[in-house]
């Protein structure tokens, strides 16, 4: 070993793949010469070992990790064996060698085979790299190495202790490290001893690591030759894997180096084909520029190996290209699915430089399919998760309010629970921290001022409701609320007070408007309301006084409502509010009662007055504003869920004028659930209960900031 050899394999280990080249550009003439004069006089020791563990095919393997120094000896040790054996191994052994690779031992697999051998053994050997004994490793060594340093630095290189992830240090008695750069030649070494024992028998075989195939014409010696080898493998403390170890034929087919053989037929088993789709799948997982780039990688090692191996013809070369399309379809989803990349035309342009699309005949074509593939199933996939999405916003809207019914209950608390009775027996718990409202309809109940009290600190809203109508509201004072009445009052009878009341109005009709554009999708009769109500809007939106906007708030409704029974098989439906009798109007009358809480409490939050308003009259003794930011929100959160439940003939039912208590809790069911459901607002999606507040929110900046108010639109 010479100072030349190690400057040598210094820019040797710099330009080999895989190699981790930090520090290396650190290491200068003076460390080799040191390196070199160590180990002339036998002073150097090999630093300990990393072993990691890493994980390939799915599986863990030991690897180790020298350092940069001891990788450059070792380079030079490996370049000196190869030298000195090289001419000496079987032509049959076909790993870690110059101008030998798997497809050659593929080939040559196929060769023997058609020599009219007809008994194949395969096998490989157990735990081979953590097996090979030291010392008679060493002395195999010693026949053609006869200098002694060169001897003990490879000792040295066995010996050498590893530290684990741990940092626990252990010695290593037994085996070569899998990772160092001299292990593949001395595992060689070590195995030619078993391929001069085949050789001298006469073996046809093809030896690829601890992975081989001998050939045979009959089943006896098939056998003898088994028996055989195993006991010689016994004198060099090596054994076969019993589980990889068979007798077969020719005929039957066997599997080596990830092919499948049968007579003059081969083509890719099909595990490794397996292997072979797990392995492209792991690289879905990346950006998709990393992904095209590991696509590339690999597809080196399919087109330089697998593909020599099949032809085109074979099924499954067809099974291959359609992996390929499954794998980077799965890769645009998952980038298209995370928001990654958002254009086709940026998947295009990266798709067409994955090289695998070399399989196939029309690479255009082919693209498309895949993107069309992903696209599809991100449809398919959003259509799913927002059905369940549905059934839970339907769970968690009831689990959020407490709703009672009958007369005679109490509403108290024990721990963290809210506690209904009945007659003093109760009936349900409700966990404090998911309830968000309160809903009392009965006249006669108990409702203690500690709940009151925790409603406060938790901001749970308390309405009252009486025969359809809300006729009280517990809410929370908002100390931030003076400077916004202020400017609510102040912008009265300005031209601000007549664009808010436009942009309620048109609002208003925009969602009626919509909602019968739905409907006529299957009833195919609204065309004429539907151009009525374009022209009523049109108008409202010149309009510049509250009376002509009131006017065609009213024109629109009437049309509106004119039409829109038909869902509910009523022609001319008639609008009642006050003393409804007839089941319809009083299911829409009782389902605005609930709706009518959740806008008033928003509004409360937002920190405006409820008593300025810009549609309807002031009235010191109403709410006002809660009428006005109601009707945006009339069609889309009531109406449609309204209807939607006489369309579907669901069984409500009205007595003596009031709707029985299984219709109110069908329908407050309903409502909550469209209050919890989610909708497209400003290019996101937001529960319904959300967008009220935000309204009430935009609300206030169209007062305070001097802001256009925009309201609500129902999209379908």
């Amino acid at each position: 070993m010479s100072l030349r050899n190690l400057k040598q394999a210094l820019k040797e280990v710099k330009n080999t793949e895989g190699i981790d080249k930090k520090n290396l550009d650190d290491i200068k003439d003076k460390d080799l010469l040191d390196v070199y004069e160590k180990i002339i006089k036998e002073e150097y020791i090999p630093e300990p070992v990393k072993k990691i563990d890493f994980e390939k095919n799915g599986k863990i393997r030991p690897i180790s990790l020298s350092s940069i120094i001891d990788k450059i000896i070792q380079k030079v040790l490996s370049t000196y064996l190869y030298t000195l054996y090289n001419s000496e191994f079987s032509d049959k052994s076909y790993a870690y060698r110059p101008n030998k690779s798997t497809l050659k031992a593929i080939n040559r697999v196929s060769d023997f085979i058609r020599r009219r051998n007809e008994y194949v053994i395969k096998s490989d050997i157990k735990d081979f790299f953590e097996t090979i004994d030291h010392g008679i490793l060493i002395s195999i060594l010693k026949r053609r190495i006869k200098d002694k340093r060169i001897i003990n630095l490879l000792l040295l290189y066995l010996k050498t202790g590893f530290y684990d992830v741990k940092n626990e240090y252990y010695y290593h008695n037994i085996g070569v490290y899998q990772g160092n750069i001299i292990s593949p030649i001395l595992s060689n070494i070590y195995l030619n001893e078993m391929d001069c024992f085949l050789e001298k028998h006469g073996m046809d075989f093809v030896r690829f690591a601890d992975d081989f195939v001998i050939f045979t014409k009959t089943k006896f010696k098939a056998e003898w030759i088994l028996r055989n080898l195993k006991r010689f493998l016994k004198l060099y403390k090596l054994s076969l894997k019993d589980e990889k170890t068979y007798i077969t034929t020719i005929n039957s087919g066997f599997t080596f180096l990830g092919a499948f053989f049968r007579n003059d037929f081969r083509t890719i088993d099909k595990k490794r084909l397996e292997k072979i789709d797990a392995k492209l799948m792991s690289y879905t997982k990346e950006e998709f520029d990393v992904f095209v780039k590991k696509m590339n990688f690999y597809y080196s090692v399919i087109e330089n190996y697998y593909l020599k191996i099949i032809p085109k013809t074979s099924s499954e070369y067809k099974t291959l290209k359609n992996m390929v399309i499954g794998v980077v379809s799965e890769a645009v989803y998952l980038n298209k699915l995370h928001k990654k990349i958002n254009k086709k035309t940026e998947f295009k342009e990266l798709i067409l430089n994955i090289k695998f699309l070399d399989l196939f005949f029309n690479r255009k074509k082919t693209v498309d399919l895949i993107i069309s593939k992903a696209y599809n199933r991100l449809d398919s996939a959003e259509k799913k998760i927002e059905k369940k999405r549905r059934i839970y916003d339907k769970k968690f809207a009831l689990e959020n309010v407490i709703h009672i019914y009958k007369s005679g209950m109490s509403l108290g608390i024990s721990k963290n629970r809210f506690v209904l009775k009945e007659k003093g027996k109760i009936i349900k718990y409700f966990p404090k921290n998911v309830i968000k409202r309160i809903i009392v309809e009965s006249m006669n109940m108990s409702l203690s001022t500690n709940i009151i009290k925790e409603a406060s600190k938790l901001n749970i809203n308390i309405d009252f409701i009486h025969k359809r109508t809300p006729y009280a509201s517990i809410n929370f004072y908002n100390s931030a609320a003076v400077h916004a009445i202020h400017k609510q009052a102040m912008i009265l009878n300005t031209d601000k007070h007549i664009k808010i009341a436009r942009s309620i109005v048109v609002g208003k009709i925009k969602n009626e408007r919509n909602y019968l554009r739905y409907l006529n999708k299957y009833y195919k009769r609204f065309e004429k309301a539907l151009e009525m109500l374009k022209g009523i809007e049109e108008k409202a939106k010149n309009s510049s006084n509250i009376e002509s906007l009131r006017g065609y708030e009213g024109s629109a409704a009437a049309v509106y409502w004119k039409n829109v029974g038909i869902v509910a098989d009523v022609e001319n439906f008639e609008r009642v509010t006050k003393g409804a009798k007839d089941l319809i109007n009083s299911s829409l009358n009782y389902a605005y009662a609930i709706l009518y809480g959740k806008v008033q409490h928003s509004l409360l939050l937002a920190g405006l007055s409820l008593h300025i308003s810009y549609l309807h009259a002031l009235d010191e003794y109403k709410p006002t504003l809660v009428f006005d930011l109601i009707e945006e929100f009339r069609t889309y959160v009531v109406e449609r869920a309204v209807f939607s439940m006489f369309s579907k003939h669901e069984k409500l039912e009205i007595k003596e004028g009031l709707l029985t208590v299984d219709t109110k809790k069908k329908i407050a069911n309903e409502i909550y659930e469209r209050l919890a459901t989610y909708t497209k607002y400003k290019n996101k999606n937001m529960k319904m209960e959300n967008i009220i507040l935000s309204q009430a929110y935009e609300l206030k900046k169209a007062i305070v900031e001097d802001k256009k108010y925009k309201p609500f639109i129902g999209r379908y």
